[in-house]
Parts: structure tokens; sequence; C-alpha cells
């Protein structure tokens, strides 16, 4: 094969793999963007299509995912299981929190949760209508 075909053929596959992820990286943006907006508005977790990403803001969930890491939701459409890693909403002086750690036991009064990185289960007990999602990818 010819030197010089060889690199036509070779820059238009670096024209396509570019253009997809200039696309895909678009696509996420857009995601992101209606994610965000969604959430204003419903001043609750949005959800498109039944997911949502979200992005870890501490380290109490290590070694399974670190600060920094992006973590896919699904949308609860089941009760959870004990071992599942859920985010749940739970009340911080008056204003709603939403936190991602294991259900690591059950009982009459709700679900007992812990990050995996604490020494200790998370005070009280989490009601199933305030889980809001289960952890089913660590994207990065």
């Amino acid at each position: 094969m010819n030197l010089g075909v060889f690199r036509v053929k070779l820059c238009k596959l670096w024209s396509i793999l570019s253009s997809f992820f200039s696309m895909l990286l678009i696509l996420v943006a857009v995601y992101v963007i209606v994610c965000s907006y969604g959430e204003t508005v419903q001043e609750k977790p949005f959800f498109l299509f039944g997911w949502k990403p979200v992005v870890v803001l501490s380290n109490s969930m290590e070694p399974t995912f670190t600060s920094g890491k992006i973590l896919l939701i699904k949308e609860k459409n089941e009760s959870p299981e004990v071992d599942d890693i859920v985010m749940f909403k739970q009340k911080k002086f008056g204003l709603n929190e939403y936190v991602t750690h294991r259900i690591v036991g059950k009982d009459k009064r709700g679900y007992i949760t812990k990050g995996d990185a604490n020494n200790c289960e998370d005070p009280g007990r989490i009601k199933e209508s305030d889980i809001v999602g289960t952890v089913k990818y660590i994207l990065f």
C-alpha cells in the first residue's frame, strides 16, 4: 500500500472518531443541562429516561468509589435490598440533602445505611419513600 493512501485513510478514520467523540460530549452536556434544569424546577432529583448522573462529593464510600467519581443512578422502581447502594433524601438543617450510602440492614423502623468507609451506621432510619434511586454504574 502506498504511504500517501495510508495517510488519507488514517486521516478519514481520525476524522470519523473525533466527530463521534465530539457528538458524544455534546449529548452528555445536553443531558446534564436538562437534568440540572429539571432539578431546579422540581426541587428534587431529576431522572431523564430513568437515569441520573451524580458526582461523588465525599470519600465515605471508599474503596467502592471515591470523591470525584461519576455514578449513574437508576430511578427507584422497586424496593431496595440489603447491600444495595442507594441515593436517599436526608433532612439537614431543614434542607434536603441527598446521600449515597449502602443499605446494611432493615428493621421495622426502616432501612439502616452506612458509608463503606465510616465506622458506624448513619443516624436514624431511612424510609423507603426517601430512597430515590440505586447506583448501577461507576462511570469515571
